[in-house]
């Protein structure tokens, strides 16, 4: 079994670090990495301007380089975290000013990919934790400008979230229209939303997670599959690991739920369809 896991993190610091992770990935049939920067402070670093977001980005572009040589196909996707807006604002920044260095954070992964060097742009959008009405205001002016932005480029686009419902669905499908983004790509989503993200016109990817997958599979082998793989120590049970999404996937094939063509699609075909590999 090829596994391709679209939305996972690795931290050189504190975690297993890009050379480990690849090679047990790799073991259990690993064939691809979507890998999406960590939060700044994840890297210990201060974030004081837009230009020190420049430290994550070579961070996550020096540990995609180190899994590739280990033998992963890697997809690099760049930028701020919803997080690091209200983390910014909590620290005393002006709303407006923090809001300005965000987008500048995003204009620099613009030119990662502009230089063939990075795929896509992420994790933009809301926090999915309580914020002020302003945070959340804010966030979605980042989220369409990330949206123009990737549409200008014609790439991949991530977006976090607040827990999914239609209600988000129809909102993000309305931006995205507008903005006129192709590959965009809800991350999280919850497992019963996934066909009605595919219908609007979104890629779904979904948590590896039997009860998830359980529920997302009603609709087909439609969505890509994610670990959201943190590579934190501390927090061990946090998110799913990639080397066990080939063990759930093999669960629900021996119980009967997917057919070993349908597990192909979703974690092999999908991912070369968005990513254009």
């Amino acid at each position: 079994m090829k596994i391709g896991d679209a939305h996972c993190h690795v931290n050189p610091l504190k975690g297993l670090g890009p050379e480990k992770l690849a090679k047990k990935f790799i073991n259990v049939g690993g064939w691809f990495v979507g890998l999406v920067n960590l939060l700044s402070w994840n890297y210990n670093v201060d974030i004081a301007s837009s230009d020190d977001f420049q430290k994550v980005y070579d961070y996550t572009m020096r540990s995609a380089a180190k899994m590739r040589e280990v033998g992963l196909e890697v997809r690099v996707i760049l930028g701020p975290h919803p997080a690091e807006l209200t983390e910014l604002i909590e620290k005393g920044v002006r709303k407006e000013k923090a809001y300005q260095l965000i987008i500048e954070a995003y204009d620099i992964a613009e030119a990662f990919i502009k230089a063939g060097k990075a795929d896509g742009l992420g994790e933009a959008g809301r926090p999915h934790w309580n914020v002020s009405v302003d945070i959340i205001e804010l966030s979605n002016r980042v989220m369409d400008y990330v949206l123009e932005k990737a549409s200008d480029l014609d790439c991949v686009v991530h977006l976090h979230l607040e827990r999914t419902t239609k209600e988000t669905i129809k909102d993000v499908y309305e931006r995205v229209r507008k903005a006129g983004a192709k590959k965009v790509v809800m991350h999280h989503i919850k497992g019963e939303y996934a066909g009605e993200a595919v219908q609007h016109g979104l890629y779904a990817s979904v948590p590896a997670k039997k009860e998830e997958l359980v529920k997302a599979i009603r609709y087909g082998p439609v969505f890509v599959v994610e670990s959201d793989f943190l590579d934190d120590p501390r927090r061990p049970g946090a998110v799913v690991a990639p080397w066990s999404i080939g063990k759930t996937f093999k669960k629900l094939i021996e119980n009967g739920l997917i057919s070993d063509k349908a597990v192909e699609k979703i974690l092999v075909d999908n991912i070369r369809s968005l990513y254009n590999i």
